[in-house]
């Protein structure tokens, strides 16, 4: 396909998409975006309407949206059976193929973003290509490539989509996948949105992949790309000039770490990222005095019952169940009774995801159930033991576990 002309360039939506938690951020990779002149940033908000929000206040720099606004057909479900991370990234292809309507091409961007040079040079590529992503890293790295295989091979906190035949069909497939089986739940190998495009080139052949190394820098590839200054522009690798950082996990409380999340270089305390980190905290600062610091409000009924991870995956197993157009926030509704009759509603969120990181913090929980394994290995003897685990793996969904709850 001949590459798009000038004015059909200048039909490009940017957007992002978050809940009002995330907004400083957004409103971040708003600020860097208008400082290259780049087309307004598109903002879609995933919370409830009823929070007082002044988005006029922002118009300069963003397109604030609700997404109750944008008229996908029982949303609430969506917003019911995914925690906030899993149904705002469920809805990016669907929210592409929406925007692909009005505009020649869609680039999407993760609200923990920062533009740091002109956006133009993604655009030269989507002249030419349909569907352009970025890898994690270009570079193999024995410590991580086995979170690759968990976690997908390529990062979509971005994607570039022109409007062609095939990137249509693209985004109806993985718009698909998502609103179904956007769940992230690596053990059954699904991850979110982002596991899926990791099989995509089996079917979509015109998928580019950029190796552009100042695209998408982050703290998951940063063995491999250095940053200098030159000239006031960040240039990777002495190479690369910076088009944007990906400040996933950023540790406000001690940026000089980047990241909540342990990655290769961060025992080494490098100092190349410090410039940029600066730039990001002091703007992030200055939105967070703006915006109201409000919980998620798909977290909890209409009553103000706290609606936990079990509920939500309980409820995954059981939906279809439910009448066509019920609404699953009801406090008085169908869903509500299920959950009381399966115990699951509280009036409160006690909940924390646990992970590696608090692995020192439950060591003598988990010696307790090593003592316990070990119990059942004696019992059972190793074959059927094995046996166990793994069916102890697909107990671990309770979304799989259709026959755990009372309807």
């Amino acid at each position: 396909m001949n590459p798009l002309s000038k004015e059909a360039n200048a039909k490009c939506a940017i957007f992002t998409v978050c809940n009002i938690a995330y907004l400083p951020k957004a409103l971040v990779l708003a600020s860097s975006l208008k400082k290259f002149g780049a087309p307004k940033l598109i903002i879609y908000l995933f919370d409830k309407l009823t929070v007082e929000v002044d988005s006029a206040q922002y118009e300069s720099v963003a397109d604030i949206r609700w997404i109750e606004d944008v008229g996908l057909k029982d949303f609430e479900t969506y917003a019911f059976k995914y925690d906030i991370t899993e149904f705002s990234t469920s809805l990016k292809p669907w929210l592409t193929l929406k925007l692909l309507e009005h505009n020649e091409k869609v680039v999407f961007l993760d609200p923990d973003i920062c533009m740091f040079s002109s956006i133009d040079p993604i655009l030269e590529v989507l002249d030419k290509q349909d569907i352009v992503l970025t890898p994690h890293y270009i570079t193999p790295n024995e410590s991580s490539d086995v979170g690759m295989m968990r976690f997908g091979s390529y990062n979509l906190g971005f994607y570039a989509i022109r409007k062609t035949n095939e990137s249509v069909r693209f985004l109806q497939w993985w718009s698909e996948r998502c609103l179904n089986l956007c769940y992230f739940e690596t053990q059954f190998g699904l991850s979110t949105d982002q596991k899926w495009i990791s099989i995509a080139p089996c079917f979509f052949p015109s998928l580019y992949t950029s190796f552009d190394l100042g695209w998408n820098v982050a703290f998951w590839n940063l063995h491999e790309r250095k940053i200098s200054k030159k000239n006031d522009n960040f240039i990777i690798n002495d190479k690369f000039p910076l088009i944007f950082f990906h400040f996933s996990s950023f540790d406000e409380s001690k940026p000089e770490l980047l990241s909540k999340r342990p990655f290769a270089d961060q025992q080494l305390l490098r100092q190349d990222f410090i410039p940029l980190v600066n730039i990001y905290k002091e703007a992030l600062d200055d939105f967070k005095t703006q915006v109201p610091s409000v919980p998620y409000t798909y977290d909890v009924m209409s009553n103000g019952d706290y609606i936990s991870p079990t509920l939500r995956r309980a409820y995954a197993s059981v939906m279809n169940d439910f009448i066509d157009g019920h609404d699953p926030f009801d406090s008085a509704g169908p869903v509500a009774a299920f959950a009381k009759k399966n115990f699951l509603l509280r009036k409160s969120s006690s909940y924390k995801s646990s992970g590696f990181s608090d692995l020192e913090s439950n060591r003598s929980k988990l010696k307790v159930i090593n003592s316990l394994m070990k119990l059942a290995l004696l019992l059972v003897g190793p074959n059927r033991f094995m046996n166990l685990s793994r069916l102890l793996v697909f107990l671990s969904s309770f979304r799989l576990n259709r026959d755990l709850w009372k309807l």
